[in-house]
Parts: C-alpha cells; structure tokens; sequence
C-alpha cells in the first residue's frame, strides 16, 4: 500500500508550486452527491460502511455526471499517488452522451483519438 501525504500536506504542495495542481482531486464522500453539486475539478469516492461503491465526476467534455461502479465484475480501479493524485483503470468512455473517451492519470486527463 503506498503512503499518501494528508489533504492538507497535498494542498500546500500544490499551492506551493512544488508540484503541478492535478485536473482531479479526490474527495471522499459518504453518499452520492447530488448532480448540481459536482464540481469540474473534484472526483468523488463514495464508500459506504467501510466500501468503495462508487465514483462520481462531472464529465470534462459536457459536464454530465459520470457514474463509475468501483464493485461488482465490471468495475474500475482506483489508485492514489503520495500526492493524492487518482488514476482510474480502465478508461471512462461516454457513449450515451458526448463520446468523451478519456483516461484519469495521475490527476490528468488523457484523451482518446
């Protein structure tokens, strides 16, 4: 398990100019937020007693909320750096909406062509 420096810690870094501000931070959260809610640079961890259950993020492309299961067979991973910075595995492909086809790294957004 890999050691994360508190949010705090993480933020003063940033704001420091140490290290690049990540597009994602995570906050964790104990229910799904509402829609209106969700903010652009915030991807939420909902665990509930103890579970990861979901993750929740407004879409860069249109700002829809994207929903992703973090339990079940078909389920995506998450991981933090020291820096609290999220990847997410596999990719996040909205094909009902806009077509956004995007990985998170490290924070980042990478697009698919």
């Amino acid at each position: 398990m890999i050691m994360t420096l508190p949010s705090w810690l993480a933020d003063g870094v940033f704001r420091l100019g140490l290290a690049r501000r990540p597009r994602f931070v995570i906050v964790k959260v104990d229910e799904a937020p509402v829609e209106s809610e969700l903010l652009d640079a915030e991807l939420y961890v909902e665990i509930r007693g103890g579970h990861l259950k979901w993750i929740h993020l407004r879409c860069p492309l249109c700002g829809e909320h994207i929903h992703l299961p973090m339990a079940g067979n078909e389920r995506w991973r998450l991981s933090l750096d020291w820096l609290r910075r999220p990847t997410l595995m596999p990719s996040i492909w909205e094909k009902d909406t806009c077509g956004a086809h995007f990985f998170v790294r490290r924070g980042q957004i990478l697009w698919c062509r």
